[in-house]
């Protein structure tokens, strides 16, 4: 609710006042503006259709300078403007994403898409369970796998998983005529969608899983096209994953999630790392370089990466609890609430 009432008050103020204008010899003209929103995604050999937005935020730049001139909050299906007569540079991205946040959007540019750190306490929580896993293994390749993820997040940020964002940047020209004119664009996201599975053994003694995947960009600059948008900023992304089934019904952890893409640095490796809580408060932690996963003709294809190898969860001790299936309330795991810069 509160989400939406800055959203509303942005609007009545886009009406009332403006961002730097541009003097010029013309009145303003009317313009019908249309979106066209590409809302499919494909996950796993499938498409899925996304939420379509409440609210588009349409931005005009001028073509020399890249500065900002006027701005207006649109229904994602677009709507009325009024622009005077000359060239400028359009963006238009959906305003009512939480995770997704956007700043220096002064000039067509510097408009960067990124998302939160998490905090420093729930890095040291992260960075314990991966000291604790290190400690627990015995045999010197794993000692090393578990080293390489360590150092990797002592190293780099943390980032919350982005939302869809969905974006349409083009040059525009605004004619000197009487009649209304129409601009057509097509807006898509520049975020993408990414399935991981893991063999599960004992699926009923786990309460909850988040994990970690290295070798992540931490942002995108929107004014570029998707691809040149990415910035080269190797960040580790941090999502929840959930038990399941696959095709052949075999117990997997899964996890669905959203990325700004690959580091494109041939160097940047991508380690899985996944932290579980039992029923019984142990925590089981799993750790891969999935790199080579990442490339193969169906993760390309489809998003997804599956994995065989099997995660096996400890039954619970006796006097330590237990139960099937998933329980909420554990307590590392607790929601976190990050201030959203408007």
């Amino acid at each position: 609710m509160k989400r939406r009432l800055v959203i509303l008050f942005l609007a009545v103020l886009t009406v009332l006042t403006g961002c730097k204008r541009r003097d010029l010899e013309y009145g303003s003209v009317n313009l019908n503006l249309r979106l066209n929103l590409h809302l499919n995604v494909r996950v796993n050999g499938e498409f899925e259709e996304l939420e379509m937005p409440e609210m588009m935020r349409v931005m005009f730049f001028d073509t020399e300078t890249y500065e900002l001139i006027t701005e207006s909050y649109l229904p994602a299906t677009g709507g009325r403007i009024s622009l005077p007569p000359g060239k400028y540079k359009f963006i238009a991205y959906n305003f009512d994403t939480e995770a997704t946040l956007l700043r220096n959007d002064r000039n067509y540019y510097s408009i960067e898409a990124y998302t939160n750190e998490v905090s420093s306490a729930m890095k040291s929580s992260i960075l314990n369970a991966i000291r604790y896993g290190r400690s627990a293994t015995k045999s010197s390749p794993e000692e090393d796998a578990w080293e390489a993820a360590l150092t990797k997040v002592q190293e780099s940020a943390i980032i919350y998983e982005p939302d869809h964002l969905f974006v349409s940047h083009q040059d525009v020209e605004v004619f000197n005529v009487q009649e209304d004119q129409t601009i057509e664009a097509e807006a898509e996201t520049i975020i993408e969608t990414w399935k991981i599975s893991v063999r599960i053994k004992n699926e009923q003694y786990m309460a909850s899983a988040r994990a970690l995947l290295t070798g992540q960009i931490a942002s995108n600059f929107i004014g570029f096209p998707k691809e040149e948008g990415k910035t080269d900023t190797d960040v580790v992304l941090m999502f929840d994953m959930k038990a399941g089934t696959d095709s052949a019904e075999n117990d997997i952890v899964v996890g669905k999630f959203n990325t700004f893409g690959k580091n494109p640095n041939i160097e940047s490796r991508l380690w899985l790392t996944i932290i579980l809580k039992t029923v019984g408060g142990e925590t089981v932690e799993w750790h891969r370089d999935i790199t080579d996963e990442f490339f193969t003709d169906m993760a390309v294809e489809d998003q997804t990466i599956y994995i065989e190898e099997v995660i096996e969860v400890p039954e619970p001790q006796p006097g330590t609890g237990g139960g099937s299936g998933f329980q909420p309330g554990v307590d590392d795991w607790d929601v976190e609430n990050v201030p959203i810069n408007i």
